[in-house]
């Protein structure tokens, strides 16, 4: 192992403490920054005008309600009736629930519509640095990975929009965290008790071929051939573990992650995706775990490992899925009762729900297809109008546009392939972590890319692509290096240790983080609605030009 890693900092030590204080400050000066001027748009933005009256509809009524069509001037000014009809909705509702708690702490207005995404963006923000520092235990790194979520694009504008893509994004990170923190605590107790079985295995085998040669000298004593039919002769050990290897059948940071995957799911389907693919990268761990001392790896992977990871992962995470239902299972007046019965009402709803969603196909604008999404080659623009005021120009506009710090993203493309190199190449757990999420998060999308789609979904992207750049930032200033060891993988106690690295190497980085920081400056007025010149606003469309118009097009 050289001196490639090194003791993970514990309770105590400064390192530990600002591996949780670094994160935290960030997201508190991060919540700071976005939650000013969050009310600046007076208007429903976006598909604030669903998601706002979807919450509203939820805090009054206990369901979704049917509005009036063209209803957001009614809306606005808060004289209205709210309706008992209930509407067909596409989106699960707990998201909705935050977005109606807001409103019922500060009232029908801007801000109470918005409060809810801008607290779980900055919760993101430290996710993502806790997500880092249990990955790599760097406190450096991992204040520096809540500093670049905060500088990016797609991340200041939902977070200052009242939709759920940010609050999916919370329990995505949060589902993650857990499954990290069950593979820090779950792993090295694995790898001691396949250490354990095996050496009872291989006791147990010795034990056998000397039962074997006791038996056969005393039957050649006795002038007999015919072997011994006892218990001792058998090469199947009647211990199931000892067959099959060791299970853990609780394992609390997994069925932690399972709710906090259920409750994405509650937010968008597209949450079902993050608990199938992180239930898959489990899966993968346990047979790269056993496959060196297990002699049925695979069936032991299967039957001891898989099974009670299983258990503990997805049944936690459907009972929350159904239990965030409890508004229209309870209220009759709810859409699509009938009847038929409420279970049969239940499927039949969710039956529509994925047709709508397999089926939309009708065309936007600001559709993009998702392979230009790593480059942000087509963002979404949310908002943008004429206002009145001094700008320095004759017409003076304010705009909220979802596009992705530029730079950091493109960065972040280079960073993805060094992600697949040190996943596969490597064999670093990390970085699998890492590809793991971008799996979860975008591969489903390029089969869906002839749906009605859009940039922002890369929101929750957003989060690995961060990490990605951090991997590729820690190489560069020396916070780690790329090792294959298969081995430590197991070690709950190391972490990546400090390397050399050259001069050039940390100029890179740095320059690098220069770049990135002041994108976010010139950026940040189309990402929270700033009045600006009208030519400014086109001074930030890159490739909004007739010479990459085919870039702008993806």
């Amino acid at each position: 192992m050289g001196n490639a890693f090194q003791t993970r900092p514990e309770r105590g030590d400064r390192e530990y403490l600002w591996g949780w204080l670094g994160p935290l400050v960030v997201s508190i000066l991060v919540f700071l920054t976005r939650v000013v001027r969050l009310d600046a748009i007076k208007t429903l933005v976006f598909d604030e005008t669903y998601y706002v009256k979807d919450a509203y509809g939820l805090i009054k009524r206990g369901y979704e309600v049917q509005w009036p069509k063209d209803y957001d001037s009614t809306f606005l000014t808060g004289s209205f009736k709210t309706p008992l009809e209930g509407a067909f909705v596409v989106h699960p509702t707990v998201g909705k629930w935050l977005i109606g708690l807001g409103i019922k702490l500060f009232g029908n207005q801007p801000f109470g519509w918005r409060i809810a995404v801008c607290i779980a963006g900055a919760v993101a923000v430290y996710l993502v640095g806790r997500i880092v520092w249990e990955l790599f235990g760097n406190a450096r790194m991992a204040t520096l990975a809540s500093v670049l979520m905060g500088l990016d694009g797609v991340q200041i504008a939902l977070s200052r929009t009242a939709i759920l893509d940010i609050i999916l994004e919370m329990f995505i990170l949060l589902g993650v965290l857990c499954v990290v923190r069950d593979q820090l605590s779950y792993r090295p107790r694995l790898i001691a008790a396949l250490a354990s079985v095996d050496a009872t295995r291989r006791t147990e085998q010795l034990r056998q071929r000397f039962r074997r040669a006791k038996n056969a000298t005393a039957a050649n004593s006795r002038g007999s051939s015919r072997p011994s039919t006892g218990p001792g002769s058998t090469s199947d050990f009647s211990n199931f573990s000892l067959a099959w290897g060791p299970s853990c059948w609780w394992r609390p940071w997994l069925f932690a992650a399972g709710i906090a995957f259920g409750l994405a799911m509650s937010v968008k389907w597209s949450g079902l995706y993050v608990l199938a693919v992180f239930g898959i990268f489990v899966f993968l761990r346990e047979l790269s775990a056993r496959w060196s001392t297990e002699p049925r790896w695979i069936g032991s992977s299967v039957l001891t490992g898989g099974i009670p990871a299983f258990v503990n992962l997805v049944p936690i995470a459907f009972l929350t899925y159904v239990a965030s239902w409890i508004g229209w299972f309870t209220h009759s007046q709810a859409w699509g009762h009938t009847n038929r019965g409420l279970v049969a009402d239940w499927l039949d709803y969710h039956r529509q729900i994925f047709i709508f969603h397999t089926n939309l196909d009708a065309t936007h604008p600001y559709m993009a297809n998702p392979w230009g999404w790593l480059l942000q080659l087509r963002p979404t623009s949310f908002y943008y109008q004429g206002v009145p005021g001094d700008c320095g120009s004759s017409r003076c506009i304010a705009a909220v546009n979802s596009l992705g710090n530029p730079i950091l993203w493109w960065v972040g493309f280079v960073a993805f392939f060094l992600i697949i190199i040190a996943a596969f190449g490597f064999l670093d757990w990390r970085a699998g972590l890492i590809f793991t999420g971008y799996m979860a998060t975008w591969l489903p999308w390029l089969v869906y890319s002839n749906r009605t789609i859009f940039t922002f979904y890369t929101v929750v992207i957003s989060p690995f692509m961060v990490m990605a750049v951090i991997y590729l930032l820690g190489l560069l200033m020396g916070a780690w290096r790329i090792t294959k060891d298969k081995n430590w993988t197991g070690r709950y106690n190391l972490v990546p240790a400090l390397s050399q690295v050259s001069r050039g190497e940390f100029i890179t980085a740095l320059m690098i983080l220069v770049f990135v920081f002041s994108a976010a400056v010139f950026f940040f007025p189309i990402w929270t609605g700033m009045p600006m010149p009208e030519d400014h606003y086109g001074w930030r469309m890159w490739l909004n030009n007739p010479n990459t118009k085919w870039a702008y097009w993806i």
